[in-house]
């Protein structure tokens, strides 16, 4: 993609309409273009997520909206008194995240509009060279904000983790007793919880994890220990990879149970409408038969399903505070960090940058330094499984 993009396209299409709506149409075209070029550059080239991006795109036009100006006319006033704005509309302060995700894409936005050769470009269409209109000063509550912020992270202790396994070892007891529906889900259920500790994912890695993307792992003697599953390579947000090397013997044999005894019955009684085999997601095509996990329906597991099951579990076992799949995500890393080197931990977080990797590690709740992951114990509710159909 080329840096300077095409401003005087007089055939694109509208990006926001209404928001540009004070102008004359020749600025208000060299506007919708430089905001949609903008809003391409930071999806198409990887610089952030396509939900991200999107929410970029509607908080920018936000604030050109309120400002009823050209982006290259906007001030730092404008930023503040649109701030104080949606603060007298709310009755009470803006939350910090939310100032904060402003803050953001209009610094993405600032910096791509005063890339030289497009502020020499809108300078020459426009004969106004775009200024800055967010900075250090007018971010200062801001970056109050996030010195001040407590980190709303937390990881469940060894001792809760232990907890939620007896629970979900009873729940899918008694669902097999019963005969109930809810069996597989449940298995299923537990094989996710112990798999998104294990490799600190993140829930939307979770409910898209494949087969193709375990692998043997490189060292001869894990290779011989864990086979096929010894290693998972994880592309996720940002679009950053990392391969994670599986490192206890009871989570191997958890999921190797699954996905021989319990994940082929899942597939076979996959009801609706899904006759093709493809499901999608954010998207993205998947053929259900490559997933891990997948819903009733065969689909991608909605994440509101499983958050809902660890909402659940939360309160049966009667956790600190309440347990999302962010928080398995924190366990993870928190089990994970003491066994290697922070710079591996990071790669294995898949962060690009070391400090959030640490904002991920609580060594204090769960005195992660002291031990490694718990051995959790795997009792054989496949091996005498049968082909009874509930």
């Amino acid at each position: 993609m080329p840096t300077v993009l095409s401003l005087h396209n007089e055939n694109r299409s509208q990006e926001g309409p209404g928001s540009f709506a004070g102008l004359t149409e020749r600025n208000r075209k060299i506007a919708e273009n430089l905001v949609s070029d903008w809003h391409a550059k930071i999806s198409l080239m990887g610089e952030a997520e396509n939900s991200t991006a999107d929410s970029y795109l509607t908080t920018v036009n936000r604030l050109l909206a309120f400002a009823g100006k050209a982006p290259w006319e906007l001030c730092k006033r404008d930023v503040t008194a649109f701030l104080a704005h949606r603060h007298s509309q709310n009755g009470k302060p803006l939350a910090e995240r939310t100032v904060a995700g402003y803050a953001s894409a209009w610094r993405s936005f600032q910096a791509y509009m005063l890339m030289q050769e497009i502020a020499n470009e809108i300078a020459v269409a426009t004969s106004v060279r775009p200024q800055e209109f967010i900075d250090e000063q007018n971010c200062i509550p801001v970056r109050r904000a996030k010195s001040d912020h407590a980190p709303k992270g937390w990881a469940i202790t060894p001792e809760y983790i232990d907890k939620i396994e007896d629970e979900l070892l009873h729940m899918i007891k008694v669902a097999k007793q019963r005969r109930s529906k809810s069996y597989y889900a449940l298995i299923r259920d537990r094989v996710m919880f112990h798999l998104a500790i294990h490799f600190a994912l993140r829930v939307s890695e979770l409910v898209t994890l494949t087969l193709q993307q375990f692998s043997p792992h490189t060292s001869p003697h894990m290779r011989e220990k864990y086979g096929k599953y010894g290693a998972l390579t994880v592309t996720g947000k940002n679009k950053v990879t990392g391969t994670i090397p599986m490192r206890e013997e009871a989570i191997h044999r958890l999921l190797v149970l699954y996905i021989e005894k319990v994940r082929p019955k899942l597939l076979l009684r996959r009801a609706g409408n899904n006759k093709n085999g493809l499901t999608k997601y954010k998207g993205k095509t998947y053929a259900v038969a490559d997933l891990l996990f997948f819903s009733e329906r065969g689909n991608v597991l909605n994440p509101q399903s499983f958050r809902k099951r660890l909402e659940d579990l939360s309160m049966r076992v009667m956790t600190p505070q309440k347990i999302t799949p962010h928080t398995l995500r924190h366990t993870g890393c928190t089990l994970m960090a003491p066994l290697y080197t922070p710079d591996v931990a990071q790669k294995y977080m898949r962060h690009k940058n070391l400090a959030t990797t640490l904002y991920y590690y609580h060594p204090d709740p769960l005195n992660a330094g002291a031990h490694h992951n718990p051995e959790y114990d795997v009792p054989g509710w496949y091996e005498d499984e049968d082909d009874d159909d509930y």
